[in-house]
């Protein structure tokens, strides 16, 4: 009776409902106009405008397999990022930040031939034996259909060491993506500086930071006054991950878990700009991992079962008082604090504290499987668009044409004078559909020697 009573108490939050579409020509039009003949896809290029949109509808459906397809390789980035710095499957301890560059490398006279550290080789040779038997480690149980899809089975002791190459091969190309230089190098264009993971896999690993940069953008945008007091109802999040094991943080001592929904309506509700509990978070994402995590509380809820997030703190690393700040206040609003289980002693010097929140908290929260490049959600009902939608971590693994389309589609379901929070900036058309009216740095941590470290959240406004 009591999970009933629970249940029957829930406040009324609205969610968008609709049906999910294609982008239209008509929209797409205009940033084909706007865009130089070489941002754009190469089987548009010397079309006309009549060829361009005859062609659309195909070439639509051809480029959402395409893009749904890249979730698989970061998949594998995530498995490697869970071999680097887990510490479920092995006593080794985790790889540290001064370690990556150095855990694997090619042979000399071989560049085909990769060369583990002895740390890695360690590492593998405990992953693989986890792999083979990964019994109620949800996360080894989602590697070994990871390496499975490619024709790996650790049944046998071929197929073990065709996964210790896999994994040496697979740790040298993630290891190999390193894209500061691009970001701060003069000569390097725009285009190229905001697109910079376009040819990476779509991997939906997420951390507590960015979360805190989203609380302080939300902090001034009501302080300017562009958002006003208990205004937001209806909120969208483009890809709100799930914390697999992030290269940043990496710890896997406790359950998948997605922040960024929770975190979202706590901060709206600590800032004032929602009601408590009355703020719908409408969630889309093109990962079938995070869309069954959140099907999957959502359905736990309904029965009266809390979501409990747990917030590590790596005490190595120099955060800011701002970032501990938040992140010891993080659920006050919605949630309350519960005891931490130890995490294991080959996990670090790290503090844990986490948060539970019951269940109404978790039924706000809507998953939809959704491409927002190619995509939008149709309102039923006119007035239905979203007050605010958030997108971190997203937009900068598109090139500027999927850039362009992607903010026509967020434009199309923001409500007018709604806004669009990121930390990737994008490229801005003339006359767009939406417009820059401001930014917020955060920073999380004070490195010596290289200075503060942290995100800009760009605010922009829907024409």
């Amino acid at each position: 009776m009591k999970k009933l009573f629970v249940l029957l108490l829930t406040p009324v939050v609205l969610t968008a409902q609709g049906s999910v579409a294609y982008i239209p020509y008509a929209d797409a039009k205009p940033i084909f106009e706007a865009l130089r003949e070489d941002l754009l896809p190469a089987e548009f290029r010397g079309l006309t405008p009549a060829q361009r949109e005859a062609a659309w509808p195909g070439w639509v459906r051809q480029r959402d397999a395409t893009i749904r397809a890249r979730v698989a390789e970061g998949d594998e980035d995530s498995v490697i990022n869970l071999l680097q710095f887990g510490t479920s499957f092995t006593r080794q301890p985790r790889i540290t930040e001064q370690q990556l560059a150095g855990v694997v490398m090619r042979k000399a006279g071989s560049p085909d031939v990769f060369v583990p550290s002895p740390v890695l080789k360690a590492r593998i040779d405990d992953f693989v034996t986890a792999v083979a038997a990964p019994g109620t480690n949800e996360r080894i149980q989602f590697a070994r259909r990871v390496v499975e899809r490619r024709g790996i089975d650790t049944a046998t002791e071929e197929g073990r060491g065709r996964l210790r190459r896999y994994l040496e091969e697979r740790t040298a190309v993630v290891g190999s993506a390193v894209h500061a230089p691009v970001l701060h190098d003069p000569t390097t264009g725009l285009a190229d500086q905001i697109t910079i993971f376009r040819d990476r896999g779509l991997a939906s690993d997420t951390l507590l930071w960015i979360n805190f940069a989203i609380d302080q953008a939300l902090a001034d945008l009501k302080a300017a006054g562009a958002l006003r007091p208990r205004s937001v109802r209806r909120v969208a999040i483009i890809g709100p991950g799930l914390d697999f094991a992030d290269k940043q943080e990496g710890y896997d001592f406790y359950p998948q878990q997605t922040i960024q929904p929770f975190a979202l309506i706590d901060s709206l509700g600590r800032a004032g700009l929602a009601a408590r509990l009355g703020v719908g978070i409408t969630a889309f994402d093109v990962s079938g991992a995070v869309l069954g995590h959140l099907e999957s509380a959502r359905a736990r809820a309904l029965t009266g079962d809390p979501y409990t997030i747990v917030l590590p703190r790596n005490l190595e690393q120099p955060w800011t008082a701002d970032l501990v700040r938040y992140r010891d206040r993080f659920g006050e609003e919605i949630g309350k604090p519960v005891a931490s289980a130890a995490p294991p002693a080959n996990a670090g010097k790290v503090d844990v504290r986490s948060v539970l929140f019951p269940p109404p908290v978790t039924r706000a929260i809507v998953p939809r499987d959704l491409n927002v490049v190619l995509q939008r959600l149709e309102p039923d009902t006119d007035g239905d668009g979203f007050d605010l939608i958030v997108a971190t971590n997203v937009l900068l693994y598109y090139d500027v044409f999927e850039q362009s389309l992607a903010a026509a589609n967020i434009a199309a379901m923001l409500r007018p004078g709604g806004f669009l929070l990121s930390n990737d900036r994008i490229f801005e058309l003339p006359g767009g559909p939406v417009a820059l009216a401001g930014r917020t740095a955060a920073a999380y941590m004070n490195v010596p020697g290289s200075g503060p470290r942290g995100d800009e959240i760009y605010w922009y406004l829907r024409r």
